[in-house]
């Protein structure tokens, strides 16, 4: 049997910085509370992964803040959901006097989270329990409020923006066959993805979150920004199961969706196996991709066509070997 594998990667590097608001919305009451809202989006990428810039309203965020203004805390974390197509509230509301309050959240976590003990809005750790079959896109992202007063009014942002980033890699696999042929005797079963992680800790950090917008204003290398690190990975990295898509039917000539998988990023993939059925039997093959890297916040997509070759018969005859004739007279 000869088996074609054509390959594509597509590597999309999710690039974003922290953003602050820039629209606010004026309150002549000091004395009304002003309800903390976040307009929450995602880097572009490239459910598993949340693919493009729109953050899924079912996601509910873990938001903590500090107040720059005034040098302390300003809530332990929280939690935000949705409550419009593009707004997060949590019960969380504005102080009733000028201030910057920095925020850093995540979003999507299958796991457990610790917060900076002391400063909370500072940095977070990211455990992630095994992620194979849950298929969490990990996301995080900071951002920054300003209150301001001008006379008795007060100025509040209508909501804060925060941009979430992705702290894993994405590896997504299509499939079909090269001729109906193909599609009639082939079945295509699993892909597994070999010797990798979904699970490790993911260290989120806020730089600069303790600045205040006018010592940001005076120097612009002070405006806030958020990084992650990715601790050692999992013991039980192996063989994970590709999680198949639930649009996946039928193995045809059209290409389709076969499913993802996210994973602990830059740690290499080895290689993967397609296992399949032909002819009341089953075959692994085993693919090695010519990089293995997985970077972060990276979309790869690996279109795969297997052909099945025909056996294919074809007959002559041996002509007859020349005996030589004998004359019989009787």
């Amino acid at each position: 049997m000869k088996k074609n594998l054509f390959f594509i990667s597509v590597a999309v590097l999710a690039l974003g910085a922290c953003t602050n608001d820039n629209v606010v919305e004026e309150n002549n009451s000091i004395n009304q509370p002003k309800e903390i809202a976040f307009q929450a989006i995602t880097t572009p990428s490239t459910r598993a992964a949340v693919d493009g810039t729109a953050f899924p309203t079912t996601s509910a965020i873990e938001v903590a803040a500090y107040d720059a203004t005034a040098g302390a805390n300003y809530f332990a974390p929280a939690t935000f959901s949705n409550v419009t197509s593009t707004t997060w509230t949590g019960a969380k509301y504005w102080p009733f006097t000028p201030a910057t309050i920095n925020f850093l959240a995540y979003a999507e976590l299958e796991g457990s989270a610790s917060w900076n003990g002391t400063n909370p809005a500072s940095a977070v750790t990211l455990t992630m329990t095994d992620n194979s079959s849950a298929q969490k896109d990990l996301m995080y992202a900071c951002g920054t409020g300003t209150v301001t007063q001008t006379g008795n009014v007060l100025g509040y942002p209508t909501s804060v923006p925060m941009q979430f980033k992705h702290a894993q890699a994405w590896v997504k696999f299509t499939v079909k066959a090269g001729d109906d042929a193909s599609a009639s005797a082939i079945t295509v079963n699993s892909i597994t993805l070999n010797s990798v992680s979904c699970q490790g800790t993911y260290t989120v950090t806020h730089t600069n979150w303790n600045q205040t917008k006018a010592a940001r204003d005076a120097d612009p290398t002070l405006n806030g920004s958020v990084s992650g690190t990715w601790g050692a990975y999992s013991t039980s990295a192996g063989n994970v199961p590709v999680v198949k898509d639930a649009g996946y039917s039928t193995f045809s000539t059209s290409e389709q969706n076969f499913g993802s998988l996210m994973v602990v990023p830059d740690q290499g993939m080895a290689s993967f196996t397609i296992n399949y059925s032909l002819g009341g039997n089953t075959y692994n093959y085993e693919y090695t991709p010519a990089s293995p890297d997985l970077a972060q916040a990276t979309k790869y997509i690996y279109n795969i066509t297997l052909t099945v070759h025909e056996i294919v018969v074809e007959p002559t005859v041996v002509n007859w070997s020349a005996g030589g004739s004998t004359d019989i007279d009787i």
